[in-house]
């Protein structure tokens, strides 16, 4: 298991504008509300002084189709707000690899997401998205919780492993192939980058772990 604490910008990110605007605010999601990752619509908390110029801020900002308040307390307000076709996400890429966003707060001019997941694998495949998408992602801390399922014997990771595995099963390996890296990642319900990715670093373990010896 790995925890990470991750810094994303992009000028579409949801409230990227909103944040940029009010440097003053302090933007965070409700985490526990039991919002849906793919579902447009969320809910926030903001503290600012002054929530007429939020109000304008949102009725600005081309991530936000409707917003509304649904909390009013001194200081602060919670929003029901739902994002515009415009709007770019990330936390839907980190559920669909078996993460879990356990913090989301405004920073900068983006996000700071706190995540639990379940290898380094799945960071490299959300770090490799956010590339695809031109998003700037930057990794601030990562900490490492192991426990005995984390590696197997050969240094690899269960998802190493299981991609591995699955490509030796259904005949990657076969001359000529049985199956392709497309129908491999059907078959795990991943992306071809996941996919692929994994059964790069797994076997580039094995050849480091047991052909290539250490320099004298």
């Amino acid at each position: 298991m790995v925890t990470a604490r991750i810094y994303v910008e992009h000028p579409d990110l949801a409230l990227s504008y909103t944040i940029r605007s009010l440097s003053d605010a302090a933007i965070a999601v409700v985490s526990d509300v039991g919002t849906d990752p793919h579902h447009s619509v969320y809910f926030f908390r903001i503290e600012a002084p002054d929530f007429d110029a939020v109000a304008s801020t949102l009725r600005a900002d081309h991530t936000v189709d409707e917003f509304a308040t649904v909390v009013e307390m001194a200081g602060h307000r919670t929003y029901r707000i739902e994002y515009s076709d415009a709007a770019k996400l990330i936390t839907p890429e980190i559920t669909d690899r078996g993460g879990l966003t356990l913090e989301s707060t405004s920073y900068l001019n983006g996000w700071l997401l706190q995540l639990q997941l379940e290898d380094h694998d799945a960071l490299y495949e959300i770090a490799t998205y956010a590339e695809q998408e031109g998003i700037k992602l930057e990794v601030l801390e990562l900490t490492q919780q192991p426990t005995l399922d984390d590696h197997s014997e050969f240094g690899l990771t269960a998802s190493q492993t299981e991609a591995l595995v699955a490509a030796y099963k259904h005949g990657l390996y076969d001359e000529p192939r049985q199956t392709s890296i497309e129908e491999l990642s059907e078959t795990l319900d991943l992306s071809r980058t996941a996919v692929s990715g994994r059964l790069r670093r797994g076997a580039a373990t094995l050849v480091e772990e047991y052909l290539v010896e250490d320099d004298e």
